[in-house]
């Protein structure tokens, strides 16, 4: 018999038990071998933990969903997150946009700081949860090796991305059992695939560029694929694509610099090189080769009228592109959709309708964008349950 049994041992689940065992018994089940199986994959094996900005600045960037975020990022923000690993001995570094990594840019660093916190946790391995049962006194978890009791119940089981991981979606079959309302799942924070590939850009790359789609702008960095287009700036986009019959993109390939500079800068240019040669400042060689190629002027400045340059020019500023597909759920970054959260107390992540039933991190209708964002919901989310459990 114990206080609390969560399910999944990735960050928000690992979190969840750190604090609930301050005061309570906890067992920790995981399908694995080993705990924060997909924290090790992250950020290309370095884990970007957290996003130092102030808590507005990190709401700001959070889109889906951010009303219900506010007290658990007010319980345990990103400052906290920094302390709470630091305070472990865990050193962090911060990069670009307020990125933060361990300093050895190992995940395994991130992981070894949960897990030594988690001395009081009961955990078990290899044990898959087939069936949760709620009963007048408790709750029983049934796994394919046994049955454990409890009184309260946290689900951490992930989303649907990375499966490989031990991420397949058993949130949805839990909620399925105890009738606790769900979002249909969609993939975020994917790559997108084109009507017309461009394969001879592939691996073609920006360092940064603007993504408009309906409303939307997003900044990053864009990659030609093989098939269509990834980097960050397609990522953040790639969900609105995803839920909008419109399919069209639009790329601002030079979003720091206006027509009008662009044209003063060719009227000092060398009118005797080739509009390649100008070109060269902003793109590569091998993008440039398209683009004059695709508009047929690969010849001397001087041969060109300037009202072709400069719709040459609008189109570098406004390049569209035909989207055929999304990237499949399975190979997003993050999992969309999930537990409503109209259904949840979100000061503490416990079921309105079933009462000692808690959900945290991915498992949530929450995300935000790739850059340390999920895994400081994961650790926000988590810790609200846990000390509401460990506080109760």
């Amino acid at each position: 018999m114990y206080d609390v049994i969560v399910i999944g041992a990735g960050p928000a689940g690992m979190m969840a038990s750190i604090i609930a065992s301050k005061t309570k018994k906890v067992l920790l089940l995981e399908k694995n071998d080993i705990a924060g199986k997909k924290l090790l994959i992250t950020g290309g094996g370095r884990c970007n933990v957290t996003n130092l900005k102030d808590t507005r600045s990190f709401l700001e960037e959070v889109e889906y969903n951010k009303k219900y975020l506010y007290s658990a990022i007010h319980q345990f923000g990103p400052k906290d997150i920094y302390d709470f690993f630091t305070s472990k001995k865990i050193p962090l570094k911060e990069e670009k946009e307020n990125h933060i990594f361990p300093v050895d840019n190992k995940a395994s660093s991130i992981l070894y700081g949960l897990l030594q916190s988690m001395k009081k946790v009961d955990i078990k391995y290899r044990e898959n949860v087939i069936d949760i049962k709620i009963k007048e006194d408790n709750k029983e978890v049934i796994t394919q090796k046994g049955t454990y009791t409890a009184k309260k119940i946290v689900i951490a089981t992930g989303g649907t991305s990375f499966k490989e991981t031990g991420s397949t979606g058993d949130h949805m079959r839990f909620a399925k059992i105890i009738s606790q309302p769900t979002i249909k799942l969609f993939p975020a924070e994917t790559y997108l695939e084109l009507k017309e590939a461009l394969p001879d850009l592939a691996g073609t790359s920006f360092e940064e560029v603007e993504v408009a789609f309906l409303k939307k702008k997003r900044t990053g960095n864009l990659i030609f694929t093989h098939k269509g287009v990834s980097g960050s700036a397609i990522m953040k986009i790639s969900e609105f694509v995803y839920l909008n019959k419109e399919k069209t993109i639009t790329i601002d390939l030079l979003p720091k610099i206006s027509i009008e500079a662009l044209v003063q800068e060719l009227q000092a240019f060398d009118r005797e090189k080739e509009l390649a040669s100008f070109l060269k400042k902003y793109f590569s060689k091998r993008f440039n080769t398209y683009i004059l190629n695709k508009y047929n002027m690969t010849g001397k400045i001087k041969a060109y009228h300037i009202k072709n340059i400069i719709r040459l020019f609008e189109n570098l500023k406004a390049f569209k592109l035909e989207v055929s597909n999304v990237g499949s759920i399975e190979k997003a970054y993050v999992t969309g959709g999930g537990i409503d959260l109209k259904y949840i107390d979100t000061k503490s992540m416990e079921s309105k309708l079933s009462k000692g039933i808690y959900f945290v991190g991915e498992a949530l209708d929450i995300h935000g964008p790739i850059g340390g964002y999920n895994i400081t919901l994961a650790l926000s989310t988590g810790y609200a349950a846990g000390i509401h459990i460990s506080d109760h």
